[in-house]
């Protein structure tokens, strides 16, 4: 069967952006040409797709997955803990704009979602000391984390499908409405943030809006009702427990 860049995204949950970057960057994906010069996918490509992201959930930078693919019997390895001690290691050293640019580098290496469970959260926690010194590192790191999604997030404005609001709910951390942001970002959706959790939230005074709302630990009787009032009053609401 042959399939457009559409229904290709769809079937391997890769989005269109990222298709076109390992066709035209890495040389990892060669589709076929309809007359009028559109992208033609066959299920041999699905396939291909699907060994590609395979890899880069292991955790290997997508820039080298083209020969592991060449050889069937290479080893399965597992990179995000190297990667996490490079950036761990540029973060004490004081050497943060190499950390930013290895930031960027890497939301284009590897999928947002991944990069975002695979490596800042987990970097995060080792810089969760109590401490002064691994406070400052840990808002240093925060700060460079909320810029680049907010680069993302800009790079989202002219995107195709819905509006969402994010924001936190019952959550002591803030920088974790940043992360899910990331998790979202390039996905085909609009994405605002609320960075700083309202004392009382309102979702009613934007009932057009997708909302989504990060929360901590489980769900309360409480809380359960209170979604359930928001709920007919907002065109969507999800909540995200972490």
């Amino acid at each position: 069967m042959s399939y457009s860049i559409g229904e290709f995204a769809q079937l391997c949950g890769i989005t269109a952006t990222t298709l076109r970057a390992w066709q035209r960057r890495y040389g990892l994906l060669k589709p076929m040409r309809t007359d009028g010069g559109h992208r033609l996918y066959s299920d041999d490509d699905v396939q291909q797709a699907l060994k590609i992201l395979d890899w880069v959930k292991k955790g290997v930078p997508v820039s080298q997955v083209k020969p592991l693919l060449e050889r069937p019997g290479a080893r399965r390895t597992n990179n995000w803990l190297t990667l996490q001690e490079n950036m761990l290691q540029r973060l004490k050293e004081g050497k943060i704009e190499s950390l930013r640019q290895l930031i960027y580098d890497s939301g284009r290496e590897y999928p947002r979602p991944e990069l975002v469970t695979e490596v800042l959260r987990p970097l995060r926690s080792k810089v969760s000391a109590n401490i002064p010194a691994m406070m400052t590192l840990r808002e240093i790191l925060d700060g460079i984390i909320i810029s680049y999604t907010s680069f993302c997030l800009e790079g989202d404005r002219k995107a195709p499908g819905d509006n969402y609001l994010i924001t936190g709910w019952h959550l002591a951390d803030p920088c974790e409405i940043w992360l899910e942001a990331l998790k979202r970002t390039g996905q085909g959706h609009r994405i605002d943030v609320l960075p700083v959790p309202p004392a009382t939230l309102a979702p009613e005074i934007l009932p057009e809006r997708k909302w989504l709302l990060v929360t901590s630990g489980k769900l309360t009787v409480a809380r359960k009702k209170q979604i359930d009032l928001w709920q007919p009053r907002v065109r969507s609401l999800d909540v995200i427990s972490l």
